[in-house]
């Protein structure tokens, strides 16, 4: 069967959840409790575009002695994947969840340089898949090695060939991404900030009517100059989206997280299910939502097991 949905990630990671009773710094803490998974923007975003039962593939790379390690957690997710050999270990991360103060504490490795020949063999990868899908999502950073263009040729490939686009980026990623129209740009309201307004003191918790104020003109003039729809999500708060020249908000149901690691790639898998059944960018918001919500009650980053979804 064709797949309908790319997704695409560039930096690769597999993660150890660790759940503690208490945290106590200088001291031995033990665990009973853990999970170790395929995980970052583009393995967590696959994995719950895959519990949606899309028809995905997940492009990604790997290399050195996790390598065959990674591809089995893959499989075992039932994630069809093309992972481009990269020359490069697979980096490692680790969430600490304690349970004493409802926290999640993110240890993140740096990814290591990818060989030189990598950025050809994904663009070739790339080329390959992208005439069979109607939907692409580029998921995260990119590794060191990278060519600065590799994401927006990415998008202008994908746009050229009349592809939707989910952009899940940040930095000059996105900046560089825009004049080739992508369908949807989602970061996060800081990330969005960070890209747009770097010279300016903006703090995400920052909620005063002038920050949203240029945050909702930049979102609209995306939209009218563009066409682009922005949507933004804001932890617990209200996700901003764009809806024809107006700036709507869509309410985040309050919980009491096991684990929000993963929740805003779930909100990302959402976003790319919903548009590749053409659905309205309200449905598409609220899909996404109930993602993340999903998300934020199991221990496993990006999983929506248990969770109700409004398809």
């Amino acid at each position: 069967m064709r797949p309908n949905i790319l997704v695409v990630g560039l930096n690769p990671v597999m993660q150890k959840t660790i759940v503690l009773e208490h945290l106590w710094e200088n001291e031995v803490n033990r665990s009973s409790t853990y999970i170790f998974s395929v995980a970052g923007k583009g393995g967590n975003t696959s994995r719950v575009l895959t519990e949606l039962n899309a028809n995905i593939i997940h492009l990604t790379h790997g290399g050195g002695i996790f390598k065959e390690t990674f591809r089995s957690m893959l499989e075992n997710d039932g994630i069809h994947t093309e992972i481009v050999d990269s020359g490069s270990e697979i980096r490692l991360c680790y969430t600490l969840i304690n349970k004493e103060r409802n926290t999640a504490t993110e240890i993140v490795e740096e990814a290591l340089p990818i060989d030189t020949e990598t950025d050809a063999r994904m663009r070739k990868a790339y080329l390959a898949w992208i005439d069979m899908v109607k939907v692409v999502a580029i998921c995260g950073t990119k590794a060191t090695g990278y060519s600065s263009d590799i994401i927006p040729w990415m998008v202008k490939t994908a746009t050229e060939n009349n592809k939707k686009v989910v952009l899940d980026v940040k930095g000059n990623d996105l900046i560089d991404s825009i004049s080739f129209k992508p369908t949807v740009i989602k970061p996060n309201l800081k990330e969005f900030i960070d890209t747009f307004f770097p010279q300016d003191s903006i703090k995400e918790q920052d909620e005063s009517s002038v920050v949203l104020d240029a945050v909702k003109q930049k979102m609209l003039d995306l939209k009218k100059d563009v066409g682009i729809t922005t949507v933004l999500t804001r932890g617990a708060r209200p996700v901003l989206f764009c809806e024809e020249k107006a700036i709507k908000e869509s309410a985040v149901d309050k919980v009491i997280p096991v684990n929000t690691i993963g929740s805003g790639d779930a909100f990302t898998a959402g976003i790319s299910f919903a548009l590749s059944e053409n659905r309205s960018i309200a449905d598409c918001v609220n899909i996404g939502i109930a993602c993340g919500k999903a998300n934020a009650m199991n221990l496993q980053p990006g999983t929506i097991k248990g969770g109700t979804i409004p398809l």
